[in-house]
C-alpha cells in the first residue's frame, strides 16, 4: 500500500500542466495538520470529517480530497493545484475542508491523514481509529455503495 500511495504521490508531484490561457501548473499533497473526527461511527449513518491544512502562498489552490481505502484503512490527503508562478505571495495560513464518510464496515475505521514524508521518503501519518456500533444490526448491502475501492 506504501507503493501505490508513493507512486500516486510521485505522479501528482512531478506532473505539469498548461491551460489554453497558457498557465502552467502541476499537483501537489499537503500535509494534513489536523483532522476532527467523531470518537465513534453508528453503522449506516454519514459523519462529517474536517481536516486541516496549511496552505503555504497564493499560489496553492484547492483541488480535492485524496481518498483511498485498502480493507479497513482510509488514507486521506489534500491534492492542491499549485500555479506555477515566481510572484507568490507567502500566506502560511490554516484552511480546512470537510468530506462525509458513510460508516458501512462493522470493523473499526483506520483514518490516516497524510503529514509529509519522513527523510527516508516513508509517509507520515496522523492515525485515528473509529470504532463503529451496530445497534440496529443492519448489513453493508442495505446501503448503495459510496466509496470506491483502491486499485492494487
Amino acid at each position: 500500500m506504501k507503493k501505490i500511495f508513493f507512486v500516486l504521490f510521485t505522479l501528482i508531484l512531478l506532473s505539469s500542466c498548461s491551460d489554453d490561457d497558457g498557465l502552467v501548473y502541476h499537483y501537489e499533497l499537503l500535509a494534513v495538520e489536523d483532522a476532527i473526527v467523531p470518537e465513534e461511527f453508528e453503522f449506516g449513518k454519514i459523519y462529517n470529517i474536517t481536516v486541516k491544512y496549511v496552505v503555504p502562498d497564493d499560489c496553492y489552490v484547492y483541488s480535492e480530497i485524496l481518498y483511498e481505502y485498502n480493507e479497513d484503512a482510509r488514507n486521506i490527503a489534500i491534492i492542491s493545484t499549485v500555479i506555477d508562478d515566481k510572484n507568490c505571495a507567502d500566506l502560511d495560513y490554516e484552511d480546512e475542508i470537510n468530506f462525509n464518510i458513510q460508516a458501512l464496515q462493522e470493523s473499526p475505521y483506520i483514518l490516516k491523514f497524510w503529514q509529509g514524508d519522513d527523510e527516508n521518503g516513508n509517509p507520515i501519518y496522523l492515525i485515528i481509529e473509529v470504532p463503529v456500533v451496530n445497534e440496529n444490526n443492519l448489513s453493508a448491502n442495505e446501503f448503495r455503495p459510496t466509496h470506491k475501492k483502491m486499485q492494487e
